[in-house]
């Protein structure tokens, strides 16, 4: 929450007049970091992989919401679809930033009413997940009772006080054999369709903007154009490269892995600590390359600990004039 408030409050006062409509891009993404690491705060989710399933967890002992099943259902699918959200904004700032670098006035694309309908898409998104997650992959007893053992082992959960949005793609049938369990099988691959569509936008604007970036200066753009698209583009490889290794992957492992036979049940608590940890370093790449953010962060607690120190020598000498 802290972070992404001291981004917010540098792109509101800091931006370079050069940046345009993409400091409300960079507030909305920040906003959206602040309500997932909202609901995970409220939700503290245990993401598990065992057998031919994987699932979000929500533990329901000592809960205010141990009460309100459903609303807690709701939760947990809404701290799922952050992540579709969280994809789609970035792949929209890297449209934005693509746009921006071809100078040739398709920035006029995310002006007036075109930017609001850029910015429900990840709503959109985030809604469309939710649904999937609550009407396809949503809590059932015989999921639960599949993953008892295993919860109890890795977590010391209890499978009758939890609730969970999740996908078994392989169900016991009367006579004790799997059957593929299609419905199952169809929400975790809208999940996975909806999930691919960003990574292939960031994939190819990405490629054309480290392409144009580095034509910058040779169609006559000015030093300081040059260094502020650099950077922005910095920022956001960087910003992406981190949802790559703490969602992308676990989580596109975590989906295909129980289809496949492989067992990541181990390797679940980590893919937890990666989805919970993301909202917190998602906006340091920003903080950190553009320099009108970076210099203005920095100067602040220069000026916090000159004054401290000014401070504890005007204390110092005080006391030493003392008779």
């Amino acid at each position: 929450m802290l972070m992404n408030l001291i981004l917010i409050i540098l792109v509101i006062h800091q931006s370079p007049k050069k940046i345009g409509n993409y400091k409300y891009l960079m507030c909305y993404f920040c906003v959206m970091s602040m309500i997932y690491a909202g609901i995970d705060y409220i939700v503290q989710p245990y993401i598990h992989s065992y057998g031919s399933s994987f699932s979000m967890i929500m533990d329901l002992r000592d809960s205010i919401f141990s009460k309100f099943r459903q609303v807690a259902s709701v939760l947990t699918a809404s701290l799922a679809a952050c992540f579709g959200v969280s994809i789609y904004a970035i792949a929209i700032n890297f449209i934005y930033r693509y746009l921006a670098i071809q100078r040739e006035g398709r920035t006029r694309y995310f002006h007036g009413f075109r930017l609001y309908i850029w910015l429900t898409i990840p709503i959109l998104t985030g809604i469309l997940w939710l649904s999937v997650a609550w009407f396809l992959l949503d809590y059932d007893e015989e999921l639960a009772e599949y993953l008892r053992d295993s919860i109890n082992n890795s977590y010391g959960l209890d499978a009758s006080e939890i609730t969970l949005t999740g996908c078994m793609y392989f169900r016991p049938d009367e006579k004790g054999n799997l059957r593929w369990c299609i419905e199952d099988t169809v929400g975790a691959g809208i999940l996975c369709n909806v999930m691919a569509i960003p990574f292939c936008v960031i994939c190819y604007f990405g490629y054309k903007s480290h392409k144009k970036i580095s034509k910058i200066t040779a169609n006559g753009e000015s030093d300081y154009s040059k260094r502020l698209q650099t950077q922005l583009y910095n920022a956001l490889v960087v910003q992406t490269a981190i949802p790559v290794i703490f969602l992308f992957f676990p989580i596109g492992a975590l989906f295909t892995a129980p289809l496949l036979g492989i067992n990541l049940e181990k390797g679940s608590f980590l893919v937890t600590f990666f989805y919970s940890f993301y909202p917190v370093v998602d906006p340091i790449p920003t903080l950190y390359y553009v320099d009108e953010y970076r210099d203005a962060f920095m100067n602040f607690w220069r000026r916090k600990l000159s004054k401290t120190q000014i401070a504890s020598v005007v204390t110092f000498d005080a006391h030493v004039d003392l008779p």
